[in-house]
């Protein structure tokens, strides 16, 4: 168990590095951001019911279906953004954000004027404009867009900012009446925005976004307070605070999306009407203040292009994308995330330890407690986002532990499914594979315990075997026995037989058990048919190897046969017991194998085998020798003789057989100078001349005629040995 724990502890430790870059790997892959984007709108919309207000200086003014309807068809003539403008100098904003490009003149420039008029009255007003590549647009090389100056405090490589060699400004007099705020926010794989650029290359310099312009407009800043360190920060130094905004190695930000109607909208038509109304009057307390406030002017209007996916819907006015930018730097509600080699340092502690505590577990267990764990991971990665908007990963870490759960519960499957292996092997070699794979499959150990059966004992031995270890070395000895019982077994396996034991040269198998089957008499008699025809076989081939005594070139084998109820099942003591057989069928099988010899046949079955195998399949040639008592019984058995396969009996041997019917019987009917005749005749027709059963019955016709038995006698013989 130490070795095999020790084994697995090394697989893990194997396992878990590659797994690990694996699932890191994944999540740079386009599929990895996909599907971890996917969780993380999961935790946007799980937590939006508790998400707070938006910082309440955030002021979103939409251009919604009443503006539509009140200015007709977007877009707009620019004079209506400039009544808008002047009436916002009665209520200043800190500052005024207009998500509009404004890049192209009017027809008539008198609207342009008076748009640019507007915009005067109120310094910190902002107009859009884009990093864009267009062919007919010069490169932009200019310290200024519009009004605003570039950014010169800047640390790492502003070829890596969002941003292209030209841009698209507003047109000259709307330029120099507003500060410029520029708008690239490419959409991620999946069209959501969640990256915003703080900071926008155009040509060599480096501009400030509209959300960054907004924050420096409301504090009355210019671009020298901004300080910006790529892959690190944004800091933004105020007058009475500084912001500290990070930012990745594109100078982009995180939005931290908070749903929609968690922000201030004001209707750009009612926000005219009530800045018209007003005039001169105290502001209602149901409206939001206006002065004071940073407002984001934009779409809103379904139809109208600038709406697109948020993590909070399809079709979101993307104006929310700026405010909710300015809202978590003023509020500071960014999403952080935590130390990758902290994550990485519990997921292989955890996987480690998993894997190696349920790895000898149940089944169940191994399923069911990294699934607790994956749900608990999950809770918490939910949980944390809602209580602190900590992004925790989740598809690499979900997706590396179930490969090293999976993988370990494959590598135990597999070493468990060489254990059976192992052990149907090891086993194979002392009981049938039947029985192997019973115990496997039951999946119980194996213990003490038997059951009657009905079943063919079989038992064989080697004739002489002891003048064998007389005229071999113990080492040839070894060698010839492991051929001999190599192929024998192997015959009496494919027949269906189940190994009991050797015992030295003698072999004793059982047919019909462990699992019981039809004809198991037929194939015993059939087994022990082959094996003599095998023996002769291997006879002929240690003849040819030419370096074998000669008594090996002279092997017989003994098979005795018997079938009948058994006792079966695991016997021995509880520390070391074996699958055998037991009863008085086995015993009477021992007394076939070894009462052959006296009546000068090499297999010897009982009527019981005989009558069973001829019911299933009657192909064999079966001679009758007797009724004996052997030693140890008190009733009389019929016993046979397995002569061969009907198909391979020659004539001479079918007459031979014909005589010893009729010899047997005249000596049943105590004719034993007739019987003697007729078994001199089979005897000159006997396979084996110096020991057959003929001439065993003219011995048994001299003793009875010499000493006859008495008048009630039923022909049976009783044995005096075993």
């Amino acid at each position: 168990m130490q070795k095999q724990r020790l084994g697995s502890l090394k697989f893990v430790v194997k396992l878990l590095p590659a797994v690990l870059l694996l699932a890191l790997g994944l999540s740079y892959t386009r599929l990895g951001v996909e599907l971890e984007n996917l969780t993380l709108d999961w935790r946007f919309q799980a937590r939006a019911a508790a998400d707070p207000a938006a910082h309440a200086k955030v002021l979103v003014v939409g251009i919604d279906e009443d503006a539509l309807a009140k200015y007709g068809r977007w877009p707009w003539s620019r004079d209506v953004h400039g009544k808008l403008m002047t009436q916002l100098a009665a209520r200043p904003p800190a500052a005024v954000a207009f998500d509009l490009l404004f890049t192209e003149p009017s027809a008539d420039p008198v609207m342009d004027q008076k748009f640019g008029d507007g915009l005067a009255l109120l310094p910190s007003s902002i107009t859009a404009a884009a990093a864009e590549t267009l062919e007919h647009v010069a490169k932009f090389t200019a310290e200024y867009a519009g009004n605003t100056k570039a950014i010169t405090h800047f640390q790492g490589d502003p070829a890596r900012l969002i941003g292209n060699d030209t841009g698209l400004l507003p047109v000259q007099i709307i330029a120099e009446s507003s500060h410029t705020g520029f708008v690239n926010s490419p959409p991620g794989p999946d069209g959501v925005r969640r990256l915003l650029p703080l900071v926008v290359r155009c040509g060599t310099r480096v501009f400030p976004s509209l959300v960054l312009q907004a924050l420096l407009q409301s504090e009355g800043l210019d671009t020298d307070a901004v300080d910006v360190v790529l892959g690190q920060q944004v800091r933004v130094k105020g007058a009475k605070q500084a912001w500290n905004i990070p930012i990745d190695e594109a100078g982009q930000m995180t939005v931290n999306y908070r749903r929609p109607d968690s922000f201030t909208f004001f209707p750009y038509a009612g926000l005219v009407s009530q800045l018209e109304a007003q005039q001169g009057r105290e502001w209602p307390k149901n409206f939001p203040p206006v002065e004071g406030q940073i407002l984001f002017v934009g779409q809103s209007a379904a139809g109208l292009s600038d709406l697109g996916p948020t993590p909070h819907g399809p079709q979101i006015p993307l104006v929310l994308i700026h405010a909710n930018a300015l809202s978590n730097i003023l509020s500071q509600d960014f999403i952080t995330y935590p130390d990758l080699r902290i994550v990485i340092a519990g997921w292989i502690l955890l996987a480690l330890l998993t894997s190696l505590l349920l790895r000898h577990g149940a089944i169940w267990l191994s399923v069911l407690v990294p699934a607790l764990m994956i749900g608990a991971y999950v809770f918490a990665a939910f949980y944390l986002f809602q209580a602190a908007s900590l992004q925790l990963p989740v598809v690499w870490p979900i997706f590396g532990f179930v490969m090293v759960q999976g993988g370990s519960m494959l590598h135990r499957l597999v070493i468990e499914l060489r254990a059976k292996s192992r052990i149907t092997g090891m086993f194979g070699t002392f009981v049938a594979p039947q029985v192997v794979k019973q115990m496997i499959s039951s999946g119980e150990e194996p213990k003490l315990g038997g059951h009657q059966a009905e079943i063919t004992a079989f038992f064989s031995d080697i004739a002489g075997f002891s003048s064998f270890s007389e005229k071999m070395s113990a080492e040839r000895l070894v060698l010839l026995m492991n051929d001999y019982l190599t192929e024998m077994t192997d015959i009496l396996h494919d027949n269906g037989g189940t190994l009991d034991k050797f015992i030295g040269d003698a072999i004793v198998f059982m047919f019909g058990a462990p699992l019981a089957f039809a004809g198991h008499a037929y194939s015993a008699c059939r087994a022990a048919l082959l094996m003599q025809k095998r023996q002769l076989e291997l006879r002929e081939k240690w003849r040819k190897e030419g370096d074998w005594p000669d008594i090996v070139f002279e092997m017989q084998t003994r098979i005795g046969l018997n079938s009948g109820q058994a006792i079966i099942g695991n016997m021995g003591s509880r520390r070391r017991f074996n699958y055998t057989m037991m009863g008085d069928t086995v015993n009477l099988a021992a007394r076939s194998e070894s009462g052959a010899k006296s009546y000068g046949v090499y297999t010897m079955i009982t009527s019981e085998t005989k009558t069973l195998a001829q019911a299933f399949k009657d192909d064999i040639t079966y001679r009758f020798l007797d009724r004996i008592i052997v030693k140890g019984r008190s009733t009389p058995v019929e016993m046979y003789e397995l002569v061969g396969f009907d198909a391979e009996i020659t004539p001479e041997t079918q007459e031979c057989l014909s005589l010893h019917k009729r010899g047997m019987e005249r000596y049943l009917a105590q004719d034993w100078d007739g019987a003697k005749t007729l078994f001199q005749s089979s005897a000159t027709r006997e396979i084996h001349k110096d020991s057959n059963p003929s001439l065993v019955m003219i011995g048994r016709c001299d003793a009875l005629k010499a000493e006859p038995p008495p008048a009630d006698w039923d022909g049976v013989f009783v044995m005096k040995t075993k």
